[in-house]
């Protein structure tokens, strides 16, 4: 990587701060928030099918990082053509955004999983967005509203109702920690793109954060080769038969690519504790595309908790559309 290319010399293209704060920037920020949650969800059914081929958690992680990171690349550099080049004192942050808050982040989730039920899994990783907050309002010293908290707050209740983290026995320490690792690294991927945010276009900045994560897994998997055969093979999806390699491309393109090209669009808009509170309604859009497409349907308890999540989220949305732009606000 070498130093960004600019036009006429200038700077890189700074996000202004203001800009990215007044509500009119707010609205499309919410909307490319609520799209990426969506996508992000929408790949669960697909996984969940291509859990049961012969093809590992890690494998199915690494294809789906390749297929993402392959698209978003060739996307980007499409559209900000001469514009793809990383500063060289900006490679750390690239590469942490990348092999640290993408790639560890799924790997570590993915081992948690194997340990704890899934609703504890999420619960804990969903304390990302609480982690932000302290981190903006402790590190930064930056005020955070009361509604932000008590949205946090409600979106966690909410989100322990949506996942039933009273089933499924107890509880394993190395899986919680596992589970708690994968909330760090999350946080950090809120906190490391909107440093990136500053200098790079959001498709710039997944491209490359999507690339670093691929290789990584990549690398990572080289002790045990990928099974190609497997992508020729077909798995039940509701009732109906369906490629592997079509369900990896579905997780690749849509919850991959799109979702994290969607959600760096949204966080250029959008303060990171109300970006990364957003992005938890991945689990209630998985859940609702999890009854579409497998006809999983939800409990009374899941129901009220996804109403209880969307409560928390429009709470703390409301605090930063009321704000009008004052600087160090989240």
């Amino acid at each position: 990587m070498a130093t960004l290319r600019q036009r006429g010399g200038e700077a890189p293209p700074r996000a202004p701060a203001r800009g990215r704060r007044r509500t009119g920037g707010l609205l499309p920020g919410l909307g490319l928030a609520v799209g990426a949650a969506v996508a992000m969800g929408g790949a669960a059914p697909a996984l969940k099918a291509l859990g049961t081929t012969e093809l590992t958690a890690v494998q199915i992680i690494q294809a789906r990082a390749l297929v993402g990171a392959v698209l978003l690349m060739a996307v980007a550099a499409t559209v900000h053509r001469g514009h793809l080049r990383v500063r060289a004192g900006d490679v750390w942050l690239v590469l942490l955004y990348g092999a640290v808050s993408l790639a560890l982040n799924q790997v570590v989730f993915t081992m948690s999983l194997a340990r704890l039920p899934v609703g504890v899994a999420l619960l804990v990783e969903y304390l990302s967005p609480l982690l932000v907050a302290l981190w903006v309002r402790l590190v930064q010293r930056k005020h955070v509203s009361g509604l932000v908290w008590a949205g946090i707050a409600l979106t966690l209740v909410g989100l322990s109702f949506t996942g039933e983290v009273w089933s499924g026995g107890g509880l394993d320490g190395p899986g919680l920690g596992l589970a708690f690792l994968a909330a760090l690294t999350l946080a950090g991927r809120f906190l490391l793109a909107e440093r990136g945010l500053r200098s790079y276009e959001p498709l710039v900045m997944s491209a490359w954060g999507a690339a670093v994560g691929a290789v990584t897994l990549t690398l990572a998997g080289l002790a045990e080769p990928f099974p190609l055969a497997a992508l020729g093979r077909g798995t039940e999806l509701n009732g109906w038969t369906v490629p592997v390699w079509a369900l990896m491309v579905w997780v690749g393109v849509i919850g991959m690519a799109g979702g994290l090209a969607l959600g760096a669009a949204a966080q250029r808009r959008l303060p990171p504790a109300s970006a990364s509170l957003m992005l938890s309604l991945e689990v209630v859009a998985g859940a609702g595309l999890a009854y579409v497409f497998l006809g999983e349907a939800l409990s009374a308890e899941q129901l009220a908790g996804s109403a209880l999540m969307l409560t928390g989220i429009v709470l703390a949305q409301l605090a930063v559309l009321r704000r009008r732009a004052p600087a160090g606000s989240s």
